[in-house]
């Protein structure tokens, strides 16, 4: 009896004991909870510089632990708090722990100034955003972040000048204008359509003298207005008028027979470069899926690479064409495509094709940085120049390239050799000239009077 009751008595402690330790671990974990700093972050979509009329912010709020409870926005100016956004989001309650009900990220977009708060004035305020999860700390309060930031209040829109004239300027071709904005401008350019020209400036100091090549581009109707547009640092946005002259082309139109021999030649080895395309199964759907939807990607890769155009002309001559060449294929010519009698595409083609002898060495059209050489879809492979203030020339199918990206390069330098890479029919040289990552006719930059009147005559008088 006395080791029956002695083994009781063990058995109870022990029992004790593991209470113990329970009630412990609870108390530590639920004291880690309280005393917990994880808090939400706060992250600004976009760069806010200011607050106009009717600014935007754009805000992302994430909790990677926890579930995001309130978000609080509010702007202060002086002595006064004006509360702009204050958002509750739905939380499980706090004993529901295995619950997955909440949002670990969330989205919003607020508006701030006159229109919204119209006692707002000029000069300095301060934003402070909040967010609050659903966690245990500060005591079930919730984690909490803030972010502080003191803007600059504007609310008259940027003023421009223009300083150049004439305008005169050819559907599918480029023109410059030079003008000047005021202060605290921070982006202005030409709008034409959906299509946006950014200026640059025309020397270091003053900076507010710009300079804008644009175009006109062919596919877009000559009557649609061309606008100088200005923004400044606060969101406040002037477009403004000019005077020009646009005068309509009619670009040729062209028919493309298409042959199971060309296709066989030049589908594989696009294919084979290009993961991003899915093989469609035959010859014919394949070239189909090159000329449309690779063609498009090229588009946006070339667009993509106008942002790292120079701030600056690197150039002082006329641009070369490539010597003694024939051009079998012209700027924006209409293509039809057929095969075996039947219309199968149309596209438009984007450039000159020069052609010469077979491997001809070509040369950089103009003074220029390197920014791409290797493959480049329906151009195979192709070298591009940044000329500078957005101007840029393609170099496609080439047979061989002589540069690295990153080299400078002179007006007449051998940078490689024609050849028939990418979708191209035999040998020769595709030379496209793009402006804002938009094609142009490349015949005004090769006119060495065009350059002056349009360019160098109009530069001059603020250089």
């Amino acid at each position: 009896m006395r080791k029956l009751s002695r083994a009781r008595r063990t058995g109870l402690g022990k029992g004790w004991l593991l209470v113990f330790l329970v009630l412990v671990s609870l108390g530590l974990v639920v004291g880690w909870k309280i005393f917990s700093h994880a808090a939400p972050s706060i992250q600004l979509r976009g760069q806010l510089k200011g607050i106009g009329q009717s600014t935007p912010v754009a805000l992302t709020i994430t909790d990677h632990q926890h579930r995001v409870k309130r978000v609080q926005v509010e702007l202060r100016q002086g002595e006064r708090t004006v509360p702009v956004m204050d958002m509750t989001l739905p939380t499980p309650p706090w004993w529901e722990f295995w619950s997955r009900a909440g949002q670990n990220k969330a989205d919003f977009t607020v508006r701030l100034g006159r229109k919204e708060i119209p006692s707002l004035q000029e000069g300095r305020a301060t934003l402070h955003i909040a967010a609050t999860n659903d966690s245990w700390g500060r005591f079930f309060r919730g984690g909490r972040s803030e972010l502080w930031l003191e803007l600059p209040v504007r609310f008259v829109p940027p003023q421009v000048q223009v300083l150049s004239s004439p305008h005169y300027i050819n559907q599918g071709g480029a023109e410059l204008v030079v003008f000047r904005v005021s202060p605290g401008t921070t982006e202005s350019g030409i709008q034409v359509g959906d299509y946006f020209f950014p200026s640059w400036p025309v020397k270091e100091s003053p900076a507010e003298t710009r300079l804008c090549l644009f175009a006109f581009p062919y596919n877009v109707d000559p009557k649609t207005p061309a606008r100088l547009v200005a923004r400044d640092d606060a969101g406040n946005q002037t477009m403004s008028n000019f005077t020009y002259r646009v005068f309509p082309k009619a670009f040729r139109m062209d028919a493309i027979q298409v042959t199971d021999d060309f296709m066989a030649r030049v589908v594989p080895p696009i294919l084979s470069q290009t993961p991003e395309l899915q093989d469609q199964g035959n010859l014919l759907r394949n070239f189909l899926l090159i000329n449309g939807r690779l063609r498009e990607l090229n588009a946006q890769q070339l667009a993509a690479y106008a942002r790292k155009t120079a701030p600056h002309f690197s150039w002082t001559q006329p641009f070369l064409q490539l010597s003694k060449s024939k051009v079998e294929a012209s700027f924006a010519d209409q293509r039809t495509y057929y095969y075996l009698g039947n219309l199968i595409d149309r596209q438009v083609h984007l450039g000159f094709d020069l052609a010469s002898t077979a491997h001809t060495p070509v040369v950089a059209a103009n003074d220029g940085t390197v920014i791409h050489t290797g493959f480049l879809g329906i151009y195979g492979n192709a070298i591009l120049i940044d000329h500078g203030c957005g101007l840029q020339t393609l170099y496609g199918h080439l047979g061989s390239m002589d540069v690295r990206t990153g080299e400078r390069v002179r007006r007449g330098q051998v940078i490689g050799r024609s050849g028939q890479t990418g979708l191209a029919g035999g040998d020769h040289l595709h030379f496209t000239v793009l402006l804002a990552g938009i094609p142009v006719n490349p015949t005004e930059w090769w006119d060495p009077h065009w350059i002056h009147d349009r360019i160098a005559a109009k530069l001059k008088a603020y250089e």
